[in-house]
């Protein structure tokens, strides 16, 4: 057994090295990675907007400054698994907060959003 998995990983490393190789590999890899990163979002997101829904309770207003709050004040990653900010969007009974997905943009398919309607205190 010890064996088996030293050779798969030189096997690993050296066709890492070599660049059509490693495109092919990452290729193969990256949509099991964004499966394993997008199941961490939903628990940022809830988290989010429990705290976002805690300072609307207190009777403060949405953040003036979305990425300032986020870094300043939200108490996990201001950064979804990709590395783009989480975004924020108010309705007039309601709010989304989200991450852009895999791609980096908003309003694909591959967004994982949270609505959520205040509670009026």
């Amino acid at each position: 057994m010890g064996r088996l998995f030293l050779a798969v990983i030189v096997l690993l490393a050296i066709g890492m090295t070599v660049p059509k190789t490693r495109a092919m590999m990452e290729q193969k890899v990256a949509p099991l990675i964004n499966n394993v990163k997008a199941k961490v979002v939903p628990g940022r997101l809830q988290a989010m907007a429990d705290q976002l829904e805690a300072r609307l309770g207190r009777g403060e207003k949405y953040p003036m400054s979305w990425s300032g709050w986020l870094r300043r004040d939200y108490t996990a990653s201001a950064q979804d698994p990709w590395g783009n900010l989480y975004f924020l969007d108010i309705g007039a009974r309601d709010f989304t907060v989200g991450s852009m997905g895999p791609d980096g943009v908003k309003g694909t398919p591959d967004d994982i959003k949270l609505k959520r309607r205040p509670r009026k205190n």
